[in-house]
């Protein structure tokens, strides 16, 4: 039996909850993208959390290839209003450009990156069953649109495409996690 790799792993996670194709294409993950929402609520590849638990900014840890690399983190909701009738999708709930890469997994200092829309925790409306609330983590290349990514988004944050903006920004996706919550 072949040994299944953590790239694997998230890529087939990723398949199963449908995040792929409702948001991603196939990629190939190149870190392991660590979220915590305090000492023991961890995201892990569609975990449940509760909305409560979810309302205040993460921590995120990832390794980068190089201290000097940038990242943007993208948080997103492809089930606006609901999975069953996804006509709002994505709702944008946290987007921060120029993060700086740590090496050893230590909490990326994402205080210090540039909040293109600033974090809001998980509201999804009673009753419309469970929402994947998806990281994406963009790693920023030699071409990428520095004014996309630092130009203000529209207030509103329903119809978001994060696969639309990393391409316009020129962003390589390095790593991916998500998380359930449904009000019931």
């Amino acid at each position: 039996m072949p040994l299944i790799t953590s790239d694997q792993a998230t890529e087939a996670a990723l398949k199963q909850d449908g995040i792929i194709p409702d948001v991603l294409d196939s990629f190939q993950s190149k870190t392991l993208l660590m979220v915590s929402y305090g000492s023991n609520k961890e995201v892990a590849l569609g975990n449940k959390l509760t909305v409560q638990e979810t309302q205040q900014a993460p921590q995120v840890s990832f390794q980068a290839e190089s201290p000097s690399d940038r990242y943007t983190l993208i948080m997103t909701d492809p089930d606006a209003p609901s999975r069953m009738d996804p006509r709002m999708r994505e709702y944008r709930h946290w987007v921060v450009a120029n993060i700086s890469g740590t090496s050893d997994f230590q909490p990326a200092n994402v205080s210090q990156g540039a909040v293109v829309s600033p974090y809001m925790g998980p509201a999804p409306p009673a009753g419309s069953g469970p929402h994947r609330y998806i990281f994406l983590l963009y790693k920023q290349t030699p071409s990428t649109n520095i004014s996309a990514l630092t130009t203000p988004l529209a207030p509103q944050r329903q119809g978001f495409k994060a696969k639309q903006f990393s391409s316009h920004a020129h962003l390589e996706l390095v790593g991916a996690n998500y998380f359930f919550a449904e009000n019931p």
